[in-house]
């Protein structure tokens, strides 16, 4: 009866080993098939829009979620103009006068959907300030920050799973760019220099992604995990 116990023990521990070993294995060989990470982002081609001209937005034909195609008005600006003088002081007093030709119109540059509001009716805005934010859905990609003892073994035209939480779905890829720089050098101080304490910045490489398909559903800014095919 010892005997026995002892030798179903000794089993146990043998097949513990290889188990473990085929574990080892399995993930070694993974390992070296692919290079994942959840250090990633959905990344959108935002176009800021706004007045060439100073003036009082008379007209906001837009809101968030709005749906424009290119030269479509989003918006009538008054320009300011002289509305009285005074003839003591002679100081000018300006104003509004809802005419036509002191209007201008701000067009969509491109067709997309509006990601932001910055402004209403009302507000006086001077030249170039952004009046809304425009997110062409058809330009929308996956960032992600590879380490860079493993970004050697990245090419673009790999193909890449992406797994976004707030789809439920896992979507396919291929890499499209690499950086030729890591991180720390990009966050460099205002002066040109890098950070005092570099320790404190990751060094990793960001590579930028290309969905196969549009996902018109899809949120920029969401979180990301991607796993790329190297063999």
């Amino acid at each position: 009866m010892r005997k026995q116990y002892v030798l179903i023990l000794l089993v146990g521990f043998v097949a513990i080993i290889v188990g473990g070993s085929l574990f080892a294995i399995t993930s070694l060989s993974s390992s070296r098939r692919f290079v994942s990470t959840d250090n990633a982002q959905v990344v959108a081609d935002l176009v800021q829009v706004g007045s060439m001209n100073a003036g009082r937005i008379r007209v906001l034909n837009v809101d968030v979620g709005s749906a424009v195609v290119e030269g479509q008005v989003i918006a009538i600006v008054e320009l300011p103009t002289e509305v009285s003088k005074s003839g003591t002081t002679d100081t000018a007093k300006i104003g509004f006068l809802e005419v036509q030709d002191l209007q201008v119109d701000v067009l969509a540059p491109r067709s997309g959907i509006i990601a932001a509001r910055w402004v209403k009716k009302g507000d006086i805005v001077p030249t170039g300030q952004r009046i809304v934010t425009l997110m062409d859905p058809r330009q929308v990609w996956v960032e992600a920050n590879i380490e860079e003892d493993k970004i050697s073994r990245i090419r673009p035209g790999q193909t890449v799973e992406v797994k976004i939480d707030s789809l439920r779905r896992t979507l396919t890829g291929r890499v499209d760019t690499i950086s030729p720089v890591t991180t720390a050098t990009l966050g460099v101080t205002a002066t040109g220099s890098p950070p005092a304490n570099l320790k404190s910045v990751d060094r990793v490489i960001p590579i930028k992604i290309i969905l196969d398909a549009n996902q018109p559903d899809i949120i920029p800014g969401v979180s990301a995990e991607i796993k790329i095919r190297t063999h």
